[in-house]
């Protein structure tokens, strides 16, 4: 087999399972050098165009995998008004359901959502903060508070995560979220 052919194989099948591109895999060639940092550097330049980028539609579910240990999942069910956040570290899964989400129309990068209220008992609230770092070489910071009343906490905890997923949590926020005030 030839390598572009094998390379022909391997696209094939990264189209099923490649995660919508998230997952690249070159056959290497005869004389080819693997660099890493140039590498880092280039993909690093295609992220911030594509992310950038206002043209390319962003979807309803987001996944971002913090700096540290948490892996964070937003999804909006516009149907129902609902949000969905899942916090994942670990050790813990953290499913959370919210109703009536909006962002805070001073700062757009609060949003709140308000507790689902059951036959018995009603559901925690959300408070997300995305805080911008100072320069552009730090992490940025999502403050979460997932809590029950104005006293107990569910979840607290600030997450940090690279510039260019605070960005595409920012644009995602933007373009599924209802601003109004709180």
């Amino acid at each position: 087999m030839t390598t572009d052919e094998l390379q022909g194989i391997i696209d094939k099948h990264l189209q099923v399972t490649g995660d919508n591109g998230k997952f690249r895999i070159t056959v290497a060639k005869e004389g080819m050098v693997w660099n890493l940092k140039e590498r880092e550097q280039k993909q690093t330049q295609k992220q911030h165009q594509a992310f950038d980028d206002e043209s390319i539609p962003i979807g309803k579910i987001l996944e971002i995998e913090s700096l540290q240990k948490y892996v964070l999942r937003i999804e909006n069910m516009d149907r129902d008004h609902k949000l969905k956040l899942m916090v994942e570290d670990r050790v813990n899964r953290f499913n959370f359901e919210f109703v009536r989400p909006t962002v805070d129309s001073r700062n757009g990068d609060i949003l709140y959502s308000q507790p689902v209220k059951g036959m018995m008992a009603k559901g925690p609230e959300l408070r997300m903060e995305l805080v911008p770092s100072e320069s552009q070489k730090e992490s940025s910071t999502i403050r979460l508070r997932v809590s029950k009343g104005a006293k107990k906490d569910v979840f607290k905890d600030d997450i940090y995560v690279s510039n260019t997923d605070a960005q595409r949590l920012r644009r995602y926020i933007k373009a599924n979220f209802v601003f109004g005030t709180k």
